[in-house]
């Protein structure tokens, strides 16, 4: 499984190599933001603006996964013989 770049991953100044995450981590940091955004919205101070700002990372995270599958998809198919 290809690891893929982490959402808010920062690139130090000596151009190492960003931190990495595997796909199911991408999927639980997404569950992570969709529930974080849902006690933001149950506590006492019903923060939209936070609850908000965790669905858009979890959004991301989606997206993210949406675009290694197309890629993986597209992969596929190139890589499958035609049929003469």
């Amino acid at each position: 499984m290809k690891p893929l770049l982490k959402p808010h991953a920062v690139i130090s100044e000596d151009n190492a190599m960003p931190p990495t995450i595997t796909l199911s981590a991408l999927c639980s940091e997404a569950a992570d933001h969709v529930a974080r955004a849902r006690l933001s919205l149950s506590d006492e101070t019903s923060d939209a603006d936070r609850a908000l700002r965790h669905l858009d990372d979890a959004i991301l995270c989606l997206r993210r996964l949406l675009a290694h599958g197309r890629a993986a998809a597209a992969r596929d198919e190139r890589a499958r013989p035609r049929p003469a």
